[in-house]
């Protein structure tokens, strides 16, 4: 009598399958920020801070597959390892994760996650921009990188430094690595507004005037966005982080590589002023918020 089935007596093929299953997630992105349902944002005391906030995803259960499956034993380890570095090399193996931006809040989404053992091959932003007449200068400051950005940068370093939940864990936080990330600047609609005009349109049409003085506010942003990530990378933080970094909009793509600087793990005095925090945050405090509480936020907000 043949002994009792286990994972590691199915074929290898079967086994990819379930590997695939347990460790791949899809999801569509939301359409608004104000459908996006059940959420985690930071519990901020002072009023002052609470409309710069990120409305976190709830937490997921993959984290626990990946942490079984890795201390099983060592083929299965390496069979794990094997298999997220294979996915992310595929055509279209990229992990990728929808920002919606309002203001100076935040609403990620992961839209594809290849649940990585501390490490990513290629991660694609897909930076959604909504009011941006309304919010546009908020992306830059006096002397200093704007509110916006500041939001946008404490979001990557919880991704770095906490893994793809964005929530540090004390039991099993997790922090990452990534060789490629390419950040696109788009409208809030998912729509690429290319810098240049159409042939052919009327520049004396209202909505053509309109749309071209919103390609001409996400030029300004992009350029703000490029030079914001440019201090961050020339500070030396993202080194050993993050290898490559491109910044796009439309057909424009601005590329950083980070290994030319020496590494640093802490901004300076002057980052610190701007609100700029990097590393592990195990004080992290987070309260659940539902769509009516997301709505109120946006409306109180404007």
């Amino acid at each position: 009598m043949s002994g009792r089935p286990s994972l590691l007596t199915l074929p290898r093929e079967i086994r990819d399958e379930i590997y695939t299953l347990l460790l791949n997630s899809s999801n569509v992105p939301p359409n608004s920020p104000e459908e996006t349902g059940l959420r985690y944002r930071e519990a901020v005391e002072d009023s002052v801070f609470s409309h710069r906030n990120i409305f976190y995803p709830p937490p997921t259960t993959w984290k626990g597959h990946t942490s079984a499956l890795l201390q099983c034993n060592r083929q299965l380890r390496q069979e794990i390892v094997d298999f997220t570095a294979s996915a992310c090399l595929q055509k279209g193996g990229a992990c990728k994760l929808d920002v919606m931006l309002k203001g100076c809040m935040l609403w990620p989404t992961w839209t594809k996650l290849i649940h990585p053992a501390g490490k990513m091959e290629h991660l694609e932003v897909n930076l959604r921009l909504f009011d941006v007449n309304e919010g546009g200068g908020l992306f830059w400051g006096c002397g200093g990188p704007g509110l916006t950005f500041v939001v946008l940068f404490r979001l990557l370093n919880r991704l770095l430094h906490h893994g793809p939940r964005f929530l540090y864990n004390e039991r099993d936080n997790q922090s990452l690595e990534i060789q490629t990330l390419t950040l696109n600047v788009l409208h809030g609609s998912g729509e690429v507004l290319s810098p240049n005009d159409r042939p052919f349109e009327d520049l004396e049409d209202p909505a053509v005037k309109r749309k071209r003085r919103l390609k001409q506010e996400y030029k300004k942003i992009y350029q703000h966005i490029c030079s914001s990530v440019s201090q961050v990378v020339r500070a030396g933080l993202l080194t050993d982080k993050i290898q490559t970094l491109e910044v796009c909009y439309g057909d424009a793509v601005k590329p950083f590589v980070t290994d030319h600087f020496a590494p640093r793990t802490t901004p300076s005095d002057e980052w610190e002023d701007w609100g700029f925090v990097w590393g592990v945050d195990e004080g992290m405090k987070v309260e659940k918020v539902d769509s009516p509480a997301i709505r109120n936020a946006l409306i109180t907000a404007t």
